[in-house]
This record gives C-alpha cells, structure tokens and sequence, in this order.
C-alpha cells in the first residue's frame, strides 16, 4: 500500500490528512478534533437524543502550492483505475 501525507500550512501536527492508495481506491484517513471529555460526554448524550447543529462540527485543513503534486497524483490515481 502506497501512502502519503498532506499537512496543514498552519503547521498543527493535529491538521493532517494521510491517503492510501489501495484495491483501486483512494482513502482519507482524518485526525478528528480531540476535545475534553465532558464535551464528548455531552456531544454524545445530545446525539442519541437526535440533536444536530445546523452549522455541523467543523475543523479546518489549509492546502498550499506544495500540496498540488500530491492532489494531482490522487486524481491521476483515480482517472487511470
């Protein structure tokens, strides 16, 4: 399996983004946003109550010029399976 990793231009070693090239797929593996646990607690308790956020629950990931050859590759990957 063939990987690569794009990190976030902020600099977070939480922002990154590793893809896997596997079984003519491209896979995004995520670092989720790590918040205390009475925060989780609670997100958990509201969302088997059924409560969702208009807005969702959002992170950000910042893309630069550096990150163009790793992009290109994940659409060449895929236009050539």
């Amino acid at each position: 399996m063939e990987r690569d990793i794009l990190i976030c231009s902020c600099g977070s070693p939480e922002h990154q983004v590793i893809v896997s090239y596997l079984n003519n797929q491209v896979y995004l593996t995520i670092h989720l946003v790590r918040l205390p646990f009475f925060q989780r607690l609670w997100k958990g308790i509201a969302y088997i109550f059924g409560y969702r956020s208009k807005y969702g629950a959002f992170d950000e990931f910042i893309l630069d010029k550096n990150d163009s050859d790793k992009l290109l590759k994940i659409k060449k990957y895929l236009d050539e399976v």
